[in-house]
């Protein structure tokens, strides 16, 4: 790992100069053999020091995995909740502890967190798509809804996010929900053409629909 001094955001030295270099030609030529050593000193001890995190932080990562694999839940949000005080800025660690709480059943604590990691990177559609399963497990369908079409924003042409949002309308009896799971599946069926449940629902929807839409399915069935 290279070592870069001083740079702004990186290093925080405070340098004070009361050098007069008239006079003191020999002190300061001593202070630049200090400061030059103090620096390699340091420049060494932040290596050592990325090294150990970089250790640690991967170690409860993997043991927080593990623990989630094996359903040792509190052990896994131990390790998550250390993977997060380690590297506070990274998204990854909000999800997986996210994953813990939402087989502990614990949804508030579970939408907390990826409030945090979405402040993180407010764009990340799987992060929104968690936070759509969070509300679908509190049976709160409408928020669900809502963070998925906010998903949609930023990435119009997310798969998952397509077929949640269909599947989240397609138990509402409703004909404006029909009318919004055949758009959304019809988006589906453009964005994953190789995938044959798009396809499979959107017939679906066109028998539903009656003699109106028969040779549409009869068209998806020759596809």
């Amino acid at each position: 790992m290279e070592c870069q001094l001083p740079l702004k955001n990186k290093f925080n030295y405070l340098f004070i100069y009361f050098l007069n270099f008239d006079t003191m030609k020999n002190v300061y030529i001593l202070f630049l053999i200090v400061l030059f050593s103090s620096t390699l000193f340091s420049c060494k001890n932040t290596e050592k020091d990325s090294k150990q995190k970089a250790i640690e932080l991967m170690t409860a990562q993997t043991l927080g995995l593990a623990h989630l694999e094996e359903f040792n839940l509190n052990e896994a949000e131990n390790e998550f909740i250390k993977v997060i005080k380690l590297a506070p800025n990274e998204k990854l660690g909000y999800a997986n502890l996210v994953l813990t709480y939402l087989r502990m059943g614990k949804y508030e604590e579970a939408e907390k967190q990826l409030f945090k990691a979405i402040e993180i990177d407010s764009k990340d559609a799987d992060i929104r798509l968690l936070l759509a399963t969070v509300y679908e497990m509190g049976n709160e369908r409408e928020k669900a809804i809502s963070v998925l079409i906010e998903a949609l924003k930023f990435t119009p042409d997310h798969v998952k996010t397509l077929y949640d949002i269909s599947e989240l309308y397609s138990v509402g009896s409703d004909e404006e929900s029909q009318k919004l799971r055949e758009n959304y599946t019809l988006q589906l069926v453009e964005k994953a053409p190789g995938n044959i449940v798009p396809h499979l629902n959107l017939i679906e929807i066109y028998i539903n629909n009656g003699d109106e839409d028969i040779d549409k399915a009869i068209e998806q069935l020759e596809i």
